[in-house]
């Protein structure tokens, strides 16, 4: 920070702020944001000067792009509830034990929680948020496809079953059971070809809704080569049930059928 807050900034003092470089970039381009002034939405009536610019950093999560980010002195901007970053030499756990007591001492009332060492933070952040979120998208993904793999095999049999006069007559005039079910699998295949396409489309976006969310903007373009061809082969697999079982109608009993 540079050069930044001192014990000069009370309650009473001049309000001062310390900004990021993102932030002293957008408003005060090629130039220093030192002793420049600026006023909060929420504070129309007092002004704050500039004292410093931080390097940017991380704030909410991991992997975010830059962000503006703006300080305020703790004299000068009170809240009931607060963070406190400590650094330490050495086992961070260990210091634990150490910072309750001086808090307590400072005042007695106060209440610590959520202690955490960064080793802690960074697992929670950046392994077990995005591992619990791939977990939770993998199960309705199964469950998804699960559905539409019975829907599909139910929409075909259904099809079939209405089908089973015509289905008869054409075995009648000649067709063999193996352009039987190539008929059917071809109807099956235009459903699955479609619901792949609505899929994809999908995909992209809930894509980019979830880099947004943990700032990345890599794309794995084989997930899609190897899911999509799987997709396909496991729905006409479901398809094929009830194209077997129409390539095995009896033409004679079919063409009595009403």
């Amino acid at each position: 920070m540079v050069p930044g807050f001192n014990e000069s900034d009370t309650a009473n003092a001049p309000r001062v702020a310390v900004v990021n470089e993102v932030l002293a970039r957008h408003y005060w381009p090629n130039q220093s944001a030192i002793d420049k002034r600026l006023r909060l939405n929420d504070d129309k009536d007092r002004e704050m000067e500039i004292v410093g610019v931080a390097r940017a950093s991380t704030y909410t999560r991991l992997g975010e792009g830059p962000t503006e980010y703006l300080y305020l002195p703790l004299a000068q901007n009170i809240h009931s509830r607060m963070t406190l970053v400590v650094q330490s030499f050495g086992d961070a756990a260990s210091l634990v034990p150490e910072l309750r007591e001086t808090v307590r001492k400072l005042d007695a009332n106060l209440p610590v929680y959520d202690v955490r060492t960064m080793s802690d933070f960074y697992r929670e952040a950046a392994v077990s948020l995005p591992k619990m979120i791939n977990e939770v998208v993998g199960a309705m993904g199964l469950i998804g496809l699960l559905l539409a793999l019975l829907g599909l095999y139910g929409l075909m049999s259904y099809s079939v079953a209405r089908r089973t006069r015509e289905i008869g007559i054409r075995m009648a005039i000649g067709a063999n059971r193996a352009s039987v079910v190539r008929m059917v699998l071809r109807q099956g295949l235009v459903l699955v070809l479609t619901g792949l396409a609505i899929g994809l489309l999908a995909s992209f976006a809930a894509e980019k809704g979830i880099s947004a969310l943990f700032s990345s903007t890599t794309r794995d373009p084989l997930a899609y080569l190897i899911v999509a061809p799987a997709l396909l082969a496991v729905a006409m697999l479901a398809a094929w049930v009830p194209a077997r079982r129409a390539a095995r109608v009896d033409p004679s009993s079919t063409l009595r059928y009403e």
